[in-house]
């Protein structure tokens, strides 16, 4: 019985010992493995499962030091019958062991409230976009930027004896004295910013500071200033409110100093590199904005999150920092790429402002979890926060500049705007341009792309990019640009690339990835296995995982693929075309079904 529910994955990041191990807990917990049960002796696992046997008898030791085996004298090893005993509910105690397999769905939206949610403010992009040739997207990292050897050693000093009794013992509302002596006198000084800790408060995120915010200065009735186009997510966090938003327009030296500020209460702003038109407020620019609003009273929320990465000199000083900054509420996230897990978020306000916002937090229920707060402490108070950050910049100012690069060289003609800090630059497109066209078709060709529709330009990111890769990336793009949208409906006859008969195929596809989006918008990965076997995995909009099998096989130079649920189980063929990283796919008729991309090994 064991032996059927272990299966190894010689593949995986985890050793073979430790794989046996969560195996056998997933079967004893689940009670595929009952209490009593005798496993298998180390030898005979170890035989059936084609390991050393000294790696059974130490899962089996460490199951025995957890509880889950007991061992008995000259018999061997036996499930222990206390799992029962700890609520463990085995399939034949729960009636049928049966799920309900289609819930009435009549019955919850009954009684569900409705949830309105802009669709501006849903994620766009594909769910495998790292695996494309060029994800031209912004707020996302190269892996391999992550320090993510010394977050291990942070990892391992916070749970010392002494450190676990200070972290774990803080109040409900308290945040961590260490973290916050690290922002008063390591982040904020760098930027100009010198505050007690009573001026300091550590949210779960900028959004949630963004909510904190919004709840305390805003409702209806209030007015709010933000540039436009602004960035969907935050604008959907105030607007909840009921908080009447009011556009600013802006020139290359930030925001204009125009009713869109003046009628309004409150402001956010975002000077080092506005999201999403990469537009950085000039330093004089900056002195004026603090001196209208001191004259009328407004509040200025500063989102300062892009000032990290600074890739020409060094970065304006925030506002903040300067004379009138006393009327700005400042807020700071660390960059995913430094903190990907957590993505903690500073705020910066006057004493009496930050202990409504802890309460209202406190209300929430949302504190930062202690044992997080204390290792983004140990992180930054070891130096590996600065020399990370000094490490990404280097390596992101190569992309900074092979991108400046390549748009000048081949897009020369079009706007371009660029900041000095930050991880994208603004596009904007021609009118016989199409921004959805073109991300769609950008998208067949291995690229994925950030448009606003509303001002038709694209907002095209360096950070998940290598800088080989990029002037590549802009070629294909200046291509579509430059007249292949506006070409007939592609067919087998007429398409590019290499058309590939049987041989080809034999050749060239088992062991591919293939990656693609599907009619219902869902980002889909395939492997083409050599023993004609298809793995399908797909992803949808609320980001629940789908999986499938299948199997493909050749019918002279057609390519055949058979699902079993996916596509009815019907089976279909196809031409091929390959063209560098797409794949194409023409029916019988030559007509083009789907596009694919070839993920790179």
């Amino acid at each position: 019985m064991a032996e059927s529910l272990i299966v190894l994955e010689p593949q995986a990041d985890k050793g073979l010992q430790q794989q046996i191990r969560e195996k056998i807990i997933q079967g004893i917990l689940s009670g595929g493995i009952p209490a009593g049960h005798r496993m298998p002796s180390s030898r005979r696992l170890a035989g059936q499962l084609g390991v050393a046997r000294n790696t059974v008898v130490l899962a089996y030791q460490q199951l025995v030091d957890d509880g889950f085996l007991v061992t008995r004298e000259r018999s061997g090893f036996y499930v222990t019958d206390s799992v029962q005993s700890h609520g463990v509910i085995s399939p034949g105690e729960s009636g049928t062991g049966v799920a309900t397999s289609e819930p009435d769905r009549a019955f919850w939206r009954e009684r569900c409230n409705p949830v309105h949610v802009s669709r501006r403010a849903l994620r766009s992009r594909p769910a495998n976009w790292l695996q494309y040739p060029f994800p031209f997207i912004s707020n996302e990292y190269d892996p391999r930027l992550f320090p993510g050897a010394e977050w291990r050693e942070c990892s391992r000093d916070i749970y010392a004896g002494r450190e676990v009794a200070q972290w774990a013992t803080l109040g409900a509302n308290e945040d961590d004295r260490q973290l916050v002596e690290q922002i008063c006198t390591r982040l904020l000084p760098r930027r100009g910013i010198y505050v007690d800790p009573g001026q300091v408060l550590v949210t779960s995120g900028l959004d949630q500071a963004c909510y904190l915010l919004g709840e305390l200065f805003m409702g209806t009735g209030r007015q709010l200033a933000m540039v436009r186009p602004a960035c969907a997510g935050t604008e959907e966090i105030f607007l909840a409110t009921g908080v009447n938003v009011n556009a600013v327009t802006q020139d290359s030296d930030g925001p204009e100093l125009g009713t869109g500020l003046t009628d309004s209460d409150c402001w956010y702003l975002q000077p080092n590199a506005h999201n999403p038109t990469a537009v950085t407020t000039s330093l004089e620019r900056r002195r004026q904005l603090l001196r209208l609003a001191g004259e009328q009273g407004a509040v200025i929320i500063e989102n300062d999150c892009e000032h990290d990465f600074c890739y020409h000199g060094s970065p304006l000083p925030p506002l903040k920092s300067l004379a009138g900054g006393e009327s700005v509420i400042y807020l700071y996230q660390l960059p995913r790429a430094v903190d990907p897990g957590m993505q903690l978020a500073v705020m910066v306000a006057p004493k009496p402002v930050v202990q409504r916002l802890r309460a209202l937090r406190h209300t929430l229920r949302e504190r930062v979890p202690a044992i997080n707060q204390r290792l983004l402490a140990k992180f930054i108070a070891a130096g590996h926060l600065d020399a990370a950050t000094f490490r990404i910049t280097r390596q992101l100012r190569e992309r900074w500049v092979a991108l400046g690069e390549a748009l000048m060289h081949h897009l020369p003609k079009l706007l371009v705007r660029r900041a000095s800090c930050g991880t994208a630059c603004w596009l904007e497109l021609p009118d016989r341009v199409s921004a959805e066209q073109l991300q769609k078709q950008a998208e067949q060709q291995g690229l994925l792309l950030e448009v606003v529709r509303e001002y038709n330009a694209l907002r095209i990111g360096f950070s998940a990019i290598e800088a080989d890769r990029i002037e590549a990336g802009v070629s294909i793009l200046a291509s579509l640009i430059n007249g292949e949208l506006s070409q007939d409906e592609e067919t087998l006859a007429t398409t590019g690339g290499r058309r590939l008969n049987a041989a080809d195929i034999t050749a060239e596809f088992p062991g591919t990835v293939l990656l693609g989006t599907n009619a219902l918008g869902e980002s889909y990965r395939i492997e083409v296995l050599e023993d004609g076997t298809l793995q399908g995995y797909a992803r949808n909009d609320v980001d629940v995982d789908e999986t499938d099998t299948g199997h493909w096989w050749l019918q002279g130079d057609m390519w055949v693929r058979q699902w079993r649920n996916w596509s009815y189980g019907r089976q279909a063929a196809f031409y091929v075309v390959r063209d560098a990283h797409q794949v194409k796919w023409f029916n019988e008729e030559g007509l083009l079904i789907d596009t694919g991309i070839v993920a790179r090994e």
